[in-house]
């Protein structure tokens, strides 16, 4: 359970992230558009502070905002927003938090009870974080409780999740069922033996530099092809991590190598020695040992397993059906304009 509050914003930003109020909508889902109905109205358009109504209770544009923020600096660190990326991405926050409010009435619903030892651990860490902060005497008694209430919804949404994913075992008919409509989550996937020869070259060296890479594969394969031991060419001139075992990369499955040198594997049958292969990393040769076909592991051997992919799908099933279940019920007034 964590929250990451800037105390600073919840102070500027106090009077939109009150605690929820009860409002009736009047449709199951609106989107606010707030400019166009004061156009039409020929008077300046209203500011709403709250992001949502679910159920008649508002989430306030207060939440959006701290939610946005702490999102921003996950995914767009990096700098700069696309404008259409952006819009999507403030939609998505606040589909999250019409989510979460869904989930927290659910759960009081079902009369669930946070954890309050975790929650007032939460707090005193919180304020612990704070403290010393010269603004923070003033801020305590406004921000404390806000910081409580959403500690004790996250608790609440947290236990309402444990309860609905709490699945139970499989019976063996079940089990059996689920590993046979599944089979494609117990084979084995396609798998060749390689061994590799690498001449390093540097992505941005001149032609020159390449086509000499090309040439001294060229004649290392010319060597191979006349009786020269594949591992001891690769112990001499390979620069792969593998040359000291003589090339040998162990099993690799397909498309690990990328993609030219994944094509000229399809084409090789086991003992073959490739064309030199032009790579990002430089000028490569492939021998390939051996390949196995994809295999159908027996019910018995993967049955553990079977076990735990079961209980692990149907709970994410149970979970995301009643997110559905929820949404398709409730009654939610969405202000859209940060997305507009």
């Amino acid at each position: 359970m964590a929250v990451i509050i800037c105390v600073s914003a919840l102070m500027n930003i106090s009077a939109a992230s009150s605690a929820p109020s009860k409002e009736a909508p009047t449709e199951t889902v609106v989107a606010k558009d707030v400019g166009q109905a004061a156009s039409q109205e020929n008077v300046a358009p209203k500011v709403l502070n709250y992001i949502a109504i679910v159920n008649g209770e508002q989430v306030p544009m207060g939440a959006y905002v701290a939610a946005l923020r702490k999102g921003l600096q996950k995914r767009f660190y990096h700098g700069k927003i696309p404008e259409e990326e952006g819009k999507q991405f403030r939609k998505e926050i606040a589909e999250e938090l019409i989510k979460r409010a869904l989930l927290v009435q659910e759960a009081k619903r079902r009369k669930l009870s946070p954890d309050e030892d975790a929650v007032e651990i939460s707090v005193n860490t919180f304020e612990a974080k704070y403290k010393e902060n010269p603004k923070w005497a003033d801020a305590r008694e406004k921000v404390l409780p806000q910081v409580r209430m959403r500690l004790e919804d996250d608790s609440l949404v947290d236990i309402l999740e444990s309860k609905v994913r709490n699945i139970d075992e499989p019976t063996a008919e079940e089990l059996r069922v689920f590993y046979e409509e599944n089979k494609d989550l117990f084979t084995t996937p396609a798998r060749s033996r390689v061994s590799l020869i690498l001449l390093r070259v540097d992505p941005s060296s001149t032609s020159e530099v390449w086509k000499q890479a090309s040439d001294e594969a060229a004649s290392i394969v010319k060597k191979i092809n006349e009786g020269k031991e594949f591992s001891e060419m690769a112990r001499i001139h390979s620069s792969d991590k593998s040359a000291p075992n003589g090339g040998d990369m162990g099993f690799v499955h397909t498309g690990m190598l990328g993609e030219n040198a994944q094509k000229v594997l399809d084409i090789m049958e086991p003992g073959d020695v490739s064309a030199p292969v032009v790579l990002l990393e430089g000028v490569s040769i492939f021998r390939l040992e051996e390949r196995e076909i994809p295999r159908l592991n027996e019910f018995e051997v993967v049955k553990e397993r079977a076990g735990k992919l079961y209980v692990r799908e149907k709970s994410e099933q149970e979970w995301l059906a009643l997110i559905e279940k929820l949404r398709s019920k409730a009654v939610i007034e969405v202000n859209d304009a940060p997305w507009r």
